[in-house]
């Protein structure tokens, strides 16, 4: 009988629980209309794939894709490497990360990318490049960073 309570109560927890399925698409195509307007070499178009948010507290953003776009050219190939599931302030989030390469450069790089509150659109909360040459990064906006645990 203890038993039988033990699961009941465990299958009523399991049911109150708000459970969301969350499809990758949003945020990827979120990612590929942000490297489409820099393959195209338009700035303006790729930063309006970045929430609000991200475009008030990271000003110099503008400034720095621009610099990468004229010193090293235009995004030319990107390679979705990873899609990550996570969350901001209770939104759902991926973390996707990218190869990209540039007429004369190559990085890897992340982007952060989360569902609005209060709405169905998905928009650019982070982005984190880095330089395969140099193993320099910068980062603009709010990008987690990944962990994994190693059980015995």
């Amino acid at each position: 009988m203890r038993r039988t309570g033990v699961v009941v109560a465990a299958l009523a927890l399991l049911l109150s629980c708000n459970f969301e399925r969350v499809d990758q698409g949003p945020a990827i195509a979120v990612a590929d209309k942000f490297y489409a307007a820099l393959k195209a070499g338009n700035g303006k178009d790729a930063l309006s794939q970045f929430a609000p948010a991200f475009k008030t507290s990271v000003d110099t953003w503008p400034r720095l894709l621009d610099g990468l776009q004229e010193k090293n050219g235009a995004v030319s190939s990107t390679e979705l490497r990873r899609a990550s599931l996570a969350a901001k302030d209770g939104s759902p989030c991926y973390l996707l990360t990218y190869a990209v390469k540039r007429e004369s450069l190559a990085t890897d790089e992340k982007l952060f990318v989360c569902r609005n509150q209060g709405s169905s659109s998905w928009a650019i909360f982070g982005h984190e490049l880095t330089r395969l040459d140099t193993k320099q990064s910068v980062v603009g906006g709010l990008v987690p960073a990944e962990a994994s645990v190693h059980l015995p």
